[in-house]
């Protein structure tokens, strides 16, 4: 049996590790070939995962680090590399599948490269759809290559619609556990500190996809994900406060029916989906035990307490907008990681961001094309930098 070959861009955050999890289920020696792990400053966490899994080739992104990158696989096989140009090299190299985890802009432009050379494109970086759907989706159509989602949402949704006719859907229901501020008041909310907004009650992530869990930013770009994946327009998808995170999302169909997707909060879950598709296999996850969950719980989302869902509605209505709001949302959380802004503040620059006049200018000029996209990243960041309460 020939060896699935595999890359898994940004091994050493959440989904990363989550992928090295599935990977260790599922017998890697028999089943892939790894061929390129990256890492953006964790060097000792990438060498620990190369000298593992051997991969053919091992990028750090941070160049000052490649020496010791370099001195730790000094007498293996693996390749040692560094920096932007490097890992785009790499992303161009044809291979069976690829997961697409490096966060933030920063991961955009190698999913824009597995859109053209992996055979399947397991996607976990948010931003490429909301920055550069169109983009990236001309670029897997073009190559005829596929793109699974790795959000577990929008995971959920793809296998709501697997077998069914799309003329008869109604609209997608993305579910939101509601975060830490769930039950907060608003007055509670504007003390929020850094800590209260890292206590996630059920999903374990890195430090800056929490707070984007907490401040809804997160569900906010997933609604901009899902009318790209999915074909919708903004009012054809509805979001859910579902506390327990059981059901990651349905689909209403125009009979009156539901389909829904359950499973335990677990992103192996979404990641065994895109890496075994279109089998299922075991990656060491159990089915749910419903007496024991005892009761599902859904309620309609505050939108004074989490204003970035009325915010993206601009978004939703002009999609060449989702750079701005992403850029303008990365500084944000920057700010309040840093102390510099409180956390409902976080909604008041992005907000200011999409307003701006300049900054809406520069998404009506010519062809999209990526650096016509950095040029606009790059003129949201500065302007949000500059805000100040």
């Amino acid at each position: 049996m020939n060896k699935k070959k595999i890359n898994i861009f940004g091994v050493t955050g959440s989904i990363g590790k989550s992928t090295l999890q599935v990977l260790r289920e599922e017998k890697i020696k028999d089943k892939y070939q790894p061929f390129v792990f990256s890492a953006n400053e964790n060097v000792d966490q990438l060498l620990k995962d190369c000298l593992e899994f051997k991969p053919r080739h091992a990028v750090i992104a941070n160049e000052s680090k490649y020496n010791i990158l370099k001195k730790g696989l000094s007498g293996t096989d693996i390749q040692p590399s560094s920096g932007k140009k490097a890992l785009l090299e790499l992303a161009s190299e044809r291979v069976n599948w690829s997961m697409s985890a490096i966060i933030g802009f920063a991961g955009v432009e190698v999913a824009l490269r597995c859109a053209e050379f992996s055979d399947v494109l397991a996607l976990a970086n948010k931003e490429a759809l909301v920055c550069a759907g169109e983009l990236l989706l001309s670029k897997i159509n073009y190559h005829k290559n596929k793109l699974i989602p790795v959000d577990s949402e929008h995971s959920a949704i793809y296998q709501c619609l697997q077998g069914e006719n799309r003329k008869g859907l109604k609209e997608i229901i993305l579910t939101a556990s509601g975060g830490p501020f769930r039950n907060w008041t608003m007055n509670d909310i504007k003390k929020a500190t850094l800590k209260d907004a890292l206590e996630h009650p059920n999903w374990d992530m890195g430090d800056k996809i929490t707070i984007d869990s907490a401040s809804m930013f997160n569900k906010s770009l997933e609604l901009i994900e899902a009318m790209h994946l999915f074909n919708v327009s903004f009012h054809e998808i509805e979001v859910v406060i579902h506390p327990q995170s059981i059901i990651h999302s349905m689909v209403n169909f125009k009979d009156g029916t539901t389909i829904a997707q359950l499973a335990v909060p677990d992103m192996k879950g979404p990641i065994g989906y895109a890496l075994n598709y279109p089998e299922r296999d075991t990656i060491g996850l159990e089915n749910i035990n419903f007496t024991e969950v005892g009761q599902l719980e859904f309620f309609e989302p505050d939108y004074e307490k989490f204003h970035s869902l009325k915010i993206v509605e601009k978004v939703g209505r002009n999609l060449n907008l989702g750079v701005i709001f992403n850029a303008a949302k990365e500084v944000a959380v920057e700010k309040f990681i840093s102390g510099e802004i409180n956390f409902l503040d976080m909604a008041l620059i992005v907000e200011k961001a999409i307003n701006e006049k300049s900054l809406l200018d520069l998404t009506k000029s010519g062809k999209r094309t990526f650096l016509s996209l950095v040029e606009i990243d790059l003129a949201a960041r500065d302007f949000s930098r500059n805000i100040n309460f």
